[in-house]
């Protein structure tokens, strides 16, 4: 009996990567401006602020990748322009909310590192640290936000709570996000057209388990 179409190796590769180059240029349309301030200016501490002001929109197009390849790790299929652009919409106010206080942070952060280590270097470390956190943090915040609604507070200390609780899943997303980094310094032609949906795709596959965990956790509390 021969394998149906729909479940041949082929196929299954090219809805894939046909919902990875989709979802991808979705996230790269939405941050144009970053992107061409990012090929046309030096990539300098004098121009920080021109960054910082170009990736404030960069939110929600996150957790829409995010969101639509979420899907497609549950569901094996997914519709990304319906699916990003639904998601973009669902969930833009609350992550503009959370990203433009994180990414203030984060910007702080690297300006307090770069000031310490010009003129009080054994401070710099503290900064660093606290700017690691800040990033940890983030990789699970984001993430939440596609799958659950939470208030912001509760947002950060369930963030906080998940990078200890799941730490295996923590060490796999980081080496993630550095591979694919690596993979797109090395070879930025190609990785350009899949980057940002593939550590999405990999970062929502990796927190299956949490997920489970959390909504097993809100249902009990429901009861």
């Amino acid at each position: 009996m021969s394998t149906p179409m729909m479940d041949r190796p082929i196929y299954m590769m090219t809805k894939y990567m046909y919902a990875f180059f989709v979802t991808n240029l979705y996230f790269l349309l939405c941050n144009l401006l970053f992107f061409i301030v990012y090929f046309l200016a030096d990539f300098t501490f004098q121009n920080i602020i021109l960054f910082y002001l170009t990736m404030i929109p960069m939110g929600p197009s996150i957790t829409a990748v995010l969101s639509a390849m979420g899907k497609l790790v549950r569901e094996k299929d997914v519709s990304p322009s319906i699916e990003f652009w639904k998601a973009y919409k669902r969930n833009f106010w609350v992550t503009m909310k959370y990203w433009f206080i994180q990414l203030t942070i984060i910007f702080i952060l690297i300006i307090d590192i770069y000031y310490a280590t010009t003129r009080i270097n054994f401070i710099s470390p503290l900064f660093f640290l606290f700017l690691l956190a800040s990033l940890f943090v983030m990789m699970y915040a984001l993430p939440v936000i596609t799958r659950f609604e939470v208030k912001l507070k509760n947002l950060l200390i369930v963030s906080i709570y998940s990078n200890f609780k799941f730490f295996k899943t923590t060490v796999l997303n980081v080496s993630s996000i550095v591979a694919f980094g690596f993979t797109f310094y090395f070879f930025p032609s190609i990785g350009s057209l899949f980057f940002v949906s593939l550590i999405g795709f990999f970062i929502m596959f990796n927190l299956q388990v949490p997920f489970r965990h959390m909504e097993n956790e809100m249902s009990e509390k429901n009861k």
